[in-house]
């Protein structure tokens, strides 16, 4: 077969594979033409996750009726002009492909005037145009997608339902509105209004208008001025914590970006005041110089590349670090450097003594023992209890078993002939606490008791809905709560094992529920609820709870794994 020119409508088509993943990136194409439009308010309206119906409204500057067609060329743009533009590009988009890109897979229609023009509205199908008139509406640009994928249907398959793709289309939309708090936002789906931010240029105020002001509390506001880099916006206090990266959002000079780079300068500067694998929340504005940061590497402009990444680290970690050791000092807890030291202090093998311990475990940490079968270890009969000389010993195949004492208040150390144990107790009381709560749950002898004065929530709309939608759930874990208004709800009764926990439990149920990761959604809030009531590193144990843990661990089934995967201990042998 000979080789050929394509034709400009496959061309947009095979554009539109590259930088059209999804509703989402419509809708994020459009709302950034929008904030480069000058607008002060954007309101984003969809039907059927987006794939029915993405309509997008600014009150910007508009586009002159004579650009109207060249707007749907590929390549056609306003932001640049020469080779050297591209190394200080200050607008969000500069391409010219996201208009033909989208016209060229959906019905397309535009309407926009310029202040004191007559307008112009043009309705295109497929990338080619349908037809033209004057436009006498508001000044600004309404675009309308409707039937996306329409003439595409391989790639139309790949999308999932629609309320996962309302999902991923709240989540660009919110992130695009944190990052512009000066402009007005707006978000609804099915004429049903979930957010509209005041544009008031303040962060806390935009978070609280998507997220509620419960969730926004657990901020804290932070900023750091330098020559070449200015770091600022909202990092979480220490007790909010999460098993995944979704609340971490960065902006490079108000651009959303992903960055595994950010990532890690985040982790470095909660060093320390985090479990392994839980992860803080931050909302990041980094602002660098155009000539620093190079934007034309990804083609939906998702990723950055800096020119001095190390720099970039040490600066965004050490910003970090300093605002969240601050507030350790405001909240009475330890400093920075004693968190530090507490991690890495030299094991001692002595028993510690009770009058040490800085604080006793929750009520009901360790309750009786649960006996279960144990499939894979038939040849084994175990049993445990406290020996003479401080031993604890298990008689079985495997000889006796002596417990050595708690190392860096993470991991109990067992002796064996020739290995030694290292548990991992919030490893092992995690996988012991959630095979309790199923237990419990299947025959509904979750223990629940009044709060004493009822807790008071304020939520997102979206999280009302999955809040509602999921009540069975809640209640399951021993969550019951009112709802007072279209936004707010009041906790009344929760598990006594996890006080001061319930809202911060809830929420985090709420966030894994709308991330649509998890096929038993069910299952993972029996993991968080576990996670919660599970004793934690740097918390110490007396020996009696060191024993008591050990026993129940062995009794517990799948004991070699906490729910999530992750081995509850680990053998050294001698040879070691």
């Amino acid at each position: 077969m000979g080789i050929k020119l394509l034709e400009e409508n496959l061309i947009n088509q095979i554009a539109a594979g590259e930088v059209i993943e999804r509703p989402a990136s419509v809708v994020k194409e459009l709302v950034e033409n929008a904030i480069d439009a000058g607008s002060t308010r954007i309101n984003v309206k969809i039907a059927g996750g987006g794939l029915e119906m993405i309509e997008v409204e600014d009150n910007g500057c508009g586009i002159p009726v004579e650009d109207i067609e060249m707007a749907l060329q590929r390549h056609a743009t306003s932001k640049i002009t020469l080779p050297e533009d591209l190394f200080r590009i200050s607008t969000m988009g500069f391409r010219g492909e996201a208009l033909p890109s989208i016209a060229s897979i959906a019905r397309f229609d535009i309407y926009s005037r310029q202040r004191d023009e007559t307008g112009v509205e043009l309705h295109a199908e497929g990338g080619n145009e349908i037809s033209r008139r004057p436009y006498a509406g508001a000044e600004g640009t309404r675009i309308v997608v409707r039937e996306l994928f329409y003439n595409t249907p391989a790639r139309k398959k790949f999308i999932k339902s629609p309320v996962g793709e309302q999902t991923h289309i709240y989540d660009t939309v919110s992130r695009l509105a944190l990052s512009r708090p000066d402009i007005s936002f707006m978000f609804a789906s099915e004429k049903k209004l979930y957010f509209k931010t005041p544009g008031s240029g303040m962060l806390r105020d935009a978070l609280i208008a998507i997220n509620g002001k419960d969730f926004a509390d657990r901020f804290i506001d932070f900023q750091v001025g330098g020559d070449k880099y200015s770091v600022a916006g909202l990092l979480s206090k220490p007790e909010f914590r999460r098993q995944n990266r979704k609340n971490q959002i960065f902006f490079v000079n108000q651009r959303l970006i992903k960055s595994p780079m950010l990532n890690r300068a985040v982790d470095e500067g909660y060093r320390g005041l985090l479990l392994a694998r839980e992860y803080p929340g931050v909302i990041i504005y980094l602002t660098v110089n155009y000539n620093d940061v190079d934007i034309n590497v990804h083609p939906q402009k998702s990723e950055v590349r800096f020119r001095d990444e190390s720099e970039v680290f040490r600066v965004v970690s050490h910003a970090i670090r300093d605002a969240v050791n601050g507030l350790a000092y405001t909240m009475g807890e330890a400093a920075w450097g004693d968190k530090i030291a507490e991690t890495e202090a030299v094991f001692q093998p002595e028993i510690y003594p009770e009058k040490s311990r800085p604080y006793l475990l929750p009520p009901r940490a360790f309750e009786q023992t649960f006996t279960f079968d144990f499939p894979r270890r038939e040849s084994r009969t175990e049993t445990i209890s406290p020996q003479p000389g401080g031993e604890v010993t298990l008689s079985g195949d495997q000889g006796a078993y002596r417990l050595i004492g708690q190392c860096f208040n993470a991991y109990l150390l067992v002796e064996t002939e020739d290995k030694l144990w290292l548990i991992d107790q919030h490893a092992a009381h995690e996988r012991i606490m959630y095979n309790r709560l199923r237990s419990q749950i299947a025959s509904a002898a979750v223990a629940a008791q009044l709060l004493a004065f009822p807790l008071g929530l304020d939520l997102s709309v979206a999280q009302m809905d999955r809040l509602e939608a999921n009540r069975d759930i809640f209640e399951a874990i021993g969550l019951h709560f009112d709802i007072l208004g279209p936004d707010s709800i009041a906790i009344r009764s929760a598990p006594p094992s996890i006080q001061g926990q319930e809202s911060e439990l809830l929420l985090e149920i709420l966030e894994m529920i709308g991330d649509n990761q998890h096929p038993d959604i069910h299952d993972e809030a029996i993991c968080m609820m576990a996670c919660k009531q599970a004793v934690k590193a740097n918390q110490l144990l007396s020996r009696a709870e060191m024993e008591k843990l050990i026993s129940e661990l062995l009794q517990t089934e799948d004991y070699l794994h906490c729910p999530h995967g992750r081995p509850t201990f680990m053998e050294i042998s001698r040879s070691d």
